[in-house]
């Protein structure tokens, strides 16, 4: 029995009621598992702490990226994008692909953009994904008057086509394992703002990559100011970004990771049975 968690419910913050529920549901099940594969150290450190008896506790980074097909371009191939979706050269494009659910926290990034249409008037953010707080999210954008600069692109398939064409991602989560829109973004050097909790702390490392933010539009206004301002800055954090996935979120290499994992748990599971025979 191989139980990969996704990120786990309980976390430092979580509601009480998650801690109360899932947290001794995961500690008693962990008793009949061969391998507890988790996708972050937070729930690795808290597994290995709370001694789940999981036969083996192993971290894995994620599912992978295939960082053959998200890949940055080069400019001329950004403006072809650009024409084709009809957007503008100077059009300040921030990305962000999630469902539209309280967790995703769409919203926050709309009260952002409302902060800095004065500042940044070419600024527009695309919002991909379809969901219960769909609606919510366009109303919210009309009632702050930013319903001209938010595009709300419904369930895509060229999500390496828009992240190609935009200047940086945005992502507003509440709680994430290990965010596979914000590592498919880094893989083609954007530049990450992102809300502080335990899947973005894996990726994003302040002044490096990107920054990581509370959960506020005013503290998600400033670095989306700031990274508008200074194109030097967006390019040195997309490349570190990008160093930061082939280092260790490239999908054969976390392929690799897990192939050893499922080949220790089947040989210690073929020991266990050798003996008790």
């Amino acid at each position: 029995m191989i139980y990969t968690a996704h990120g786990f419910h309980f976390f430092k913050g979580a509601p009480l009621i998650n801690w109360l529920i899932y947290y001794p549901v995961e500690k008693m099940l962990a008793h009949y598992t061969d391998c507890l594969i988790t996708i972050n150290k937070e729930d690795f450190t808290r597994a290995v702490k709370n001694r789940f008896k999981a036969n083996m506790i192993e971290h894995v980074h994620g599912v992978g990226v295939n960082t053959d097909f998200y890949t940055p371009v080069k400019k001329i191939h950004k403006a072809k994008l650009r024409e084709k979706y009809h957007y503008s050269d100077d059009a300040f494009l921030m990305f962000n692909a999630a469902e539209f659910n309280k967790n995703k926290n769409q919203k926050v990034l709309i009260k952002a953009l409302a902060l800095i249409k004065e500042q940044v008037p070419h600024a527009r953010l695309l919002l991909a994904g379809e969901g219960p707080f769909f609606n919510e999210c366009k109303h919210l954008s009309i009632e702050l008057g930013v319903e001209n600069m938010v595009d709300f692109l419904g369930y895509r398939n060229d999500i390496q086509a828009l992240l190609n064409m935009s200047d940086i991602a945005v992502a507003s989560s509440l709680r994430e394992g290990l965010p596979v829109n914000v590592m498919e973004a880094m893989a083609c050097s954007l530049p990450i703002v992102a809300s502080d909790n335990r899947g973005h702390r894996e990726l994003v490392v302040n002044d490096q990559n990107g920054w990581l933010v509370n959960n506020n539009p005013m503290e998600f206004s400033e670095r989306i100011t700031l990274l508008y301002k200074d194109k030097h800055l967006r390019s040195h954090f997309g490349k570190q970004g990008r160093k930061i996935i082939l280092e260790k979120y490239d999908l054969s290499k976390v392929m690799e990771e897990k192939k050893k994992i499922y080949l220790n748990v089947m040989d210690e599971v073929e020991e266990e049975q050798w003996v008790s025979h």
